[in-house]
């Protein structure tokens, strides 16, 4: 950097400094030293420079942040603190103005590093870490250490016990380590490093908030942690005296386990700040403080001008939207018939079912073409020859038998998805049907009713044989969820309606201009992010609509994309209330606008339509997300950001990805070259889905339960089973060695040396189990922590049960507060999950409780973007 030149408001600042500084001045006498003061940029703090000892030597005052101090002379010191006390800033999460009082932010360098800040014109920063950090090394000064060495180890100390580990990129953007020098006001940051400490110091307002502290006392916080680091370890203790804070309402909240709740507050910054650019809502100074994290301004620029054309296709997803309400000419939505019980009883509670897989069965999809329907006949695989994918209903207790006759010239599986079985009837890999065989499973159903599925599961072909046509829906009820449709307080048939959601991409291939074709895999870029389509099929159709009546109806929401996330909303913005996840009904109702589901998640959700008027009309849409924004960041940085990352842990050997540029067979700009970089529907893009209209008036008796009586499955909490001695498993899902992708393989897979882990490791199924569990007898309750440690979302799929979150970012689920969106989304994750969206940086941890006979043999995790799991990123425990 060259030494900026002075605005009139920094050189009146610089005259406004008049105390003498010497011995810290550069060989051409310059006597200016620069700063930025960040908690938000400071305004009106009194600067202070002093030595060692702690005397004045120099003052001034900050503007809007910034502050420049003349000095002419300083006595020799090994030290030089910089002070800024009292002014005032605008609080990021609550958008107030916080007055600091008295309260000090600082910074130290050697007398070195101060030469070399007024050689080089730098700016010296202070931020609430660079304050921890003046605090460490006076009391490790006052210990004995010398001087230059306490500042070193209290660098290292400070960037290992409260910066490690909390990047929100997932170690996207490199270079989350302490920052004492630039302009972090500014709104372009110089540097990845600088961009990342902004988010550190902003990130505090969200964790005063989320501990319901008083905004300022981020300080008071600072003040607890460098008393608890004396010992080197951030605990929530000094000596044996627990350590807390003074909460906003007279409370007290322990400094224990608050650096997870930093390290979640920096992700809810990061994650707010891509939502809002997904939606169009960056400011402009939002727009340049995310650039600021690619290391090069082209790169930045390249960003900037993704940001662009996503804009861009947010107007083209509303107008889609608007002429699909217009559309005169939209298919019905076909419905699924239930498959008829065999053992000619159908009041028992024994059942028996065929499932015969087929290949080249003729599947007319009705696509949307010119704004027109379109039939195309598609040779898909299907199962029983059948238009639509079967579905199965049953109820706790029954005994199912299905009869599975595999014509396939392959083999396959069927993996009964969410259902607590024996190992020995999952379905998994391990217990493939070959090529013209069978096999018959009976399946004991114990276990809450539920929104399940079944779909293939072969080694390397799952991604392959669902996206060509075989799924199939098992929808389990329990005396609990047919008593609430009875007594109205659920919607039932025929208002309870299973949709299928999957995207599918289609090509022109004879010229004619209409497409003709259903493709799978065209390119590494397929694998390496997922197979995304271009089309989004409804039960089998583009944009369908579907017939309502004023009033409540259950949406079975089913996501059996390989790879697309959604996250559902309707087009008048109206809220809905989701009842059910994955596994069950959630122990009371919650009131959204929008919801998120990865691949093979479920929902179910209840719309109202008593408020609507004959003739209205509403469309379901996916709402823009943060999806394709991070390859827009990855592409943008080139391999400039990746450096940082090792390990089995990391990313690995991504360090040349060239923002994944250097696959052969992608697109030259690498991932970030443009809004087709994955099909022409990015994950992440706004789209419409089907559309409700509203044709007859009637009367609805439903009053929709607010409460599960307290004997439901569900409100039996396993986390109060938790303990010290309790089993913890880590899981790390990683991707590495992307830039080794030059092609596809034989039969679709990745070249060699492409990596897609858990734990470090790829999956093998003839080795031994990844993990044991030994259950001698009795039940056992476990912990598995799932942790993304790549740059994209990965859902986490685990086969034996269903699970309960015990947390996500170290946030509870909890239903006390659902009146903002964090609250809501903490009290959906109180239901049952087979699969569970897991963030980059994220961590979330599950609580299983796994049953003797009922849990046995060899069960498999795994990411549910198939095309990662047929290439790796799959694990097996046993259950013994």
């Amino acid at each position: 950097m060259t030494r900026p030149k002075l605005k009139p408001l920094a050189l009146a600042l610089a005259l406004a400094g008049i105390t003498a500084l010497s011995g810290c001045s550069n060989s051409d006498g310059e006597d200016i030293i620069y700063g930025s003061l960040l908690k938000g940029p400071v305004d009106g703090a009194t600067i202070e420079i002093v030595d060692a000892e702690g005397n004045r030597i120099a003052s001034g005052v900050s503007k809007n942040g910034i502050f420049a101090v003349r000095h002419e002379g300083m006595a020799q010191t090994e030290l030089v603190y910089i002070r800024a006390r009292g002014g005032s800033y605008v609080d990021e999460a609550t958008g107030e103005t916080v007055d600091l009082g008295d309260a000090v932010m600082e910074t130290v360098f050697t007398a070195e590093e101060c030469l070399q800040l007024l050689e080089n014109g730098e700016y010296a920063a202070l931020t609430p870490e660079t304050t921890l950090l003046a605090r460490l090394v006076r009391e490790k000064v006052a210990a004995g250490e010398a001087p230059v060495q306490a500042l070193q180890s209290a660098i290292d100390l400070v960037e290992q016990e409260w910066i490690a580990d909390t990047n929100p990129t997932g170690g996207l953007v490199s270079g989350d380590t302490l920052v004492r020098k630039g302009n972090l006001v500014q709104a372009l940051a110089d540097s990845p490093q600088q961009a990342l400490a902004k988010n550190r110091a902003m990130s505090l307002s969200y964790l005063a908030q989320d501990l319901n502290l008083d905004p300022k006392d981020v300080l008071t916080l600072v003040e607890k942690a460098a008393e608890d680091l004396t010992d080197g370890t951030l605990e929530g203790k000094a000596g044996n005296q627990d350590l807390s804070l003074p909460a906003a309402d007279g409370t007290s909240v322990p400094l224990a386990g608050v650096r997870d709740r930093y390290a979640s507050a920096r992700q809810t910054l990061f994650q707010n700040t891509m939502q809002r650019l997904a939606e169009g809502n960056l400011s402009d100074a939002e727009r340049q403080r995310l650039a600021g994290m690619i290391a090069d301004r082209q790169g930045a620029q390249a960003l900037l001008a993704q940001l662009d054309r996503l804009a861009q296709q947010r107007q083209d997803a509303e107008a889609k939207v608007q002429a699909l309400l217009a559309d005169d000419d939209l298919v019905d939505l076909p419905l699924p018939t239930p498959l008829s019980d065999e053992d000619g009883n159908s009041s028992d509670n024994a059942a028996t079912y065929s499932l015969t897989v087929q290949k080249d069965v003729p599947v007319i999809v009705s696509l949307r073409h010119n704004d027109a329907p379109l039939d195309v006949t598609v040779n898909m695989l299907r199962y029983n020859g059948g238009q639509l994918p079967p579905l199965i209903t049953a109820r706790r207790g029954d005994t199912v038998t299905v009869n599975i006759d595999n014509q396939l010239a392959e083999e396959t599986t069927i993996h009964w998805h969410g259902f607590r079985i024996p190992a020995d009837v999952d379905g998994g890999p391990d217990n493939p049907i070959a090529a013209g065989g069978s096999f018959s499973p009976t399946l004991n159903l114990d276990q809450p009713a539920a929104s399940l599925w079944f779909h293939p599961h072969p080694h390397s072909k799952t991604g392959q044989q669902v996206y060509n046509g075989l799924a199939g829906i098992f929808i389990l009820e329990d005396d609990l969820s047919i008593q609430l449709q009875t007594d109205n307080q659920l919607p039932g048939y025929p208002y309870d309606i299973p949709l299928l959601i999957q995207d599918r991409r289609f090509k022109d291939t004879d010229g004619n201009g209409t497409p003709d074709t259903m493709v799978y895999a065209e390119s590494p870029r397929d694998i390496a992010m997922g197979m995304l389509g271009d089309r989004i099929l409804v039960n089998g159709v583009e944009a369908p609509k579907l017939s309502v009546e004023t009033r409540q109806y259950r949406l079975r929401l089913y996501n059996v994309s390989n790879a697309r996330t959604y996250d559902f909303a309707f087009s008048d913005g109206r809220t809905f209330k989701v009842v059910g996840t994955d596994g069950g009904l959630l122990p009371q109702p919650v009131e959204v606008d929008h919801l998120m589901l990865a691949p093979a998640e479920r929902a179910e959700i209840v719309v109202d339509f008593r408020s609507d008027a004959v003739n209205d009309k509403v469309v379901l849409i996916s709402r823009a997300f943060l999806g394709a924004q991070m390859g827009m960041m990855a592409g943008a940085m080139g391999g400039s950001g990746m450096d940082g990352m090792s390990g089995t842990g990391g990313m690995g050997s991504m360090g040349g990805m060239s923002g994944m540029g250097g696959m052969n067979g992608m697109d030259g700009g690498g991932m970030g070259s443009g809004m087709d970089m994955m099909g022409t529907l990015p994950n992440g893009a706004a789209f419409p889905i089907m559309r409700f209209d509203v044709t007859t008036q009637a009367q609805d008796p439903v009053i929709l339960y607010t409460a599960l009586p307290t004997t439901a499955d569900i409100n039996t909490r396993w986390a109060n089973d938790v303990t010290d001695t309790t089993t913890r498993r880590p899981f790390v899902m990683a991707m590495g060695n992307m830039g080794k992708m030059t092609g596809m393989g034989q039969n679709g897979d990745l070249a060699a040396g492409m990596g897609f882990t858990i734990n470090g490791k790829t999956f093998d199924m003839t080795g031994d189990p990844d993990e044991t569990i030994i259950l001698n007898g009795q039940e056992i309750t476990e912990v598995w922590e799932i942790t993304n440690h790549s740059m994209m979302p990965h859902p986490f799929h685990a086969h034996a049960i269903q699970y309960q979150i015990l947390d996500r970012n170290g946030r509870e689920p909890s239903c006390a507060d659902t009146s903002t969106e964090a609250g809501q989304a903490a009290c959906i994750d109180m239901g049952w999950k087979d699969t569970v969206l897991v963030r980059p940086g994220e961590t979330v941890r599950l609580v299983g409780r796994f049953t003797p006979v009922v849990n046995e043999g060899k069960y498999m995790y795994h990411c549910h973007i198939l095309e990662h799991e047929d290439n790796g990123m799959m694990g097996v425990f046993e259950v013994k």
